[in-house]
């Protein structure tokens, strides 16, 4: 799998070309592009900057993101399904509606993301910072949440999740 620049990734988006499925795309630097639509299922995008980017609708299932920037980017209605987003950081993102089912966010920064609508149905959250998020009507059905931080985030039904004494509830305690 060759790898992808900059580049040639923009030039193939501008002519059209929407399917970057399997790519090559470490270290990808883009700074407030559109990429909107794309398929990047099972591409590595690891160490990948994409703030501030439209990244809505795009299809990366199984995509390797660990380790991106990902901040302020709109990521409304994406498949990021079974995506590894372990260390991302995806502070005051749009991932509403977004399907992030069985993803792996271990340790990643969520701080004041938009996860309103949100499928989390058994994402590994452990360790992730999502402290002032808004989690209405996200479904957390049996995402593991320990050491998580939901410090004043808002909407969290954490009744279904899978949790311990390390999970850090909106109102910042610790329940057993």
């Amino acid at each position: 799998m060759a790898k992808f620049s900059n580049e040639e990734l923009l030039a193939a988006y501008a002519a059209g070309e929407r399917n970057f499925r399997g790519r090559d795309l470490r270290g990808l630097s883009l700074f407030d592009i559109n990429l909107s639509d794309a398929d990047f299922s099972e591409s590595n995008l690891e160490n990948a900057y994409l703030p501030y980017c439209q990244l809505n609708r795009i299809q990366a299932t199984a995509a390797n993101l660990r380790h991106s920037e990902l901040g302020d980017a709109q990521l409304y209605q994406a498949n990021l399904a079974a995506a590894d987003l372990e260390g991302a950081s995806l502070v005051r993102a749009n991932l509403r509606t977004a399907n992030l089912e069985r993803a792996n966010l271990q340790g990643a920064n969520l701080q004041g993301a938009d996860l309103r609508y949100a499928n989390l149905r058994q994402a590994n959250l452990q360790g992730a910072n999502l402290q002032q998020a808004n989690l209405e009507q996200a479904d957390l059905t049996e995402a593991q949440v320990q050491r998580c931080n939901f410090f004043r985030a808002t909407g969290v039904d954490l009744s279904v999740a899978v949790r311990d004494r390390t999970t850090v509830y909106p109102d910042g305690y610790f329940y057993p």
